[in-house]
């Protein structure tokens, strides 16, 4: 009988955590799994196979409510994270955007010159210019932004391409760039016959 008594005693303490799981369950909906984290989590792929265009009508009034009267008005595109987690943005990344402009040196007493070719991280001078420092050095050219305008997105070195589309031959020779985005190079002669020609072209490409 005290057996008896303790088992009821354990399922009633037990019972309120297990309806508030179920209950928290019930809110959210698993297709391919039963244990959904999401209020829809789908494991699997999806389609959706009528999508509306701009101007087409909706149900769907601007306050979220029902409204047969609305119109398709799209200002947003859907993003996914690592997870599948959708979400949406004003506007999409693009596949591929240039470099910030910087100084490639041709002066071989320069720190970048190991006495046999030149040696620039693209990546890390892109990192710099998008980044604004924590503590940044004394008269160092920093990053000015609007109040509003938040962070500039950094992507990871060996998420990008790295791609030079132009540079002056006249000059520059044996340009090459490893996947993270170390770019060196050698001069065609020295001193280097440096013109309004000499500069390259640099391309990131988003894998």
């Amino acid at each position: 009988m005290k057996m008896i008594k303790k088992l009821l005693l354990l399922g009633l303490a037990v019972l309120p955590l297990a309806l508030s799981a179920q209950t928290a369950h019930n809110e959210r909906v698993g297709v391919q799994t039963k244990t959904p984290t999401e209020q829809l989590d789908v494991k699997g792929t999806v389609r959706v196979e009528t999508l509306p265009k701009k101007g087409d009508a909706i149900t769907t009034g601007a306050n979220g409510t029902y409204n047969n009267q609305s119109t398709f008005t799209p200002n947003r595109v859907v993003i996914a994270d690592a997870n599948g987690v959708l979400g949406s943005k004003f506007a999409a990344w693009p596949l591929f955007f240039y470099m910030p402009s910087c100084i490639m040196p041709t002066d071989q007493t320069a720190a970048e010159y190991n006495g046999t070719e030149f040696s620039v991280n693209l990546y890390e001078l892109y990192k710099n210019q998008f980044s604004i420092p924590a503590t940044p050095a004394a008269g160092a050219v920093t990053l000015v932004s609007s109040p509003s305008a938040g962070n500039l997105p950094v992507e990871g070195k060996t998420d990008l391409g790295y791609f030079v589309t132009y540079y002056d031959s006249k000059v520059f020779k044996d340009v090459k760039v490893d996947d993270n985005g170390v770019l060196t190079y050698k001069l065609v002669s020295n001193p280097a016959p440096v013109t309004e020609y000499t500069y390259m072209n640099i391309v990131f490409k988003r894998l």
